[in-house]
């Protein structure tokens, strides 16, 4: 008997998100991009090893960069406003 294998979304996995982006900031520019591929690629590496279904694990990874990239942009300096 096999069944399909769903895993919680990585994305809202709060701790995971908020330590991959902030060692990518701590990191910078082209190492931390580095940083947070080799995360995404560590994350997939164990979804697939846990029988996860490529195409779910090709959509987890793609929230969970989303969720990585929003958490960075929140935490970067904006810009005031000049008046």
């Amino acid at each position: 008997m096999s069944g399909l294998v769903v895993p919680f979304p990585a994305a809202r996995r709060r701790s995971l998100v908020w330590s991959i982006g902030r060692r990518a900031l701590e990191l910078g520019g082209d190492t931390g991009e580095r940083h947070i591929g080799r995360s995404l690629e560590l994350q997939a590496a164990v979804m697939r090893r846990k029988g996860i279904a490529p195409e779910l694990v090709a959509r987890d990874l793609s929230a969970l960069d989303a969720a990585v990239r929003n958490l960075m942009w929140a935490a970067s300096p904006q810009p005031r406003e000049r008046r």
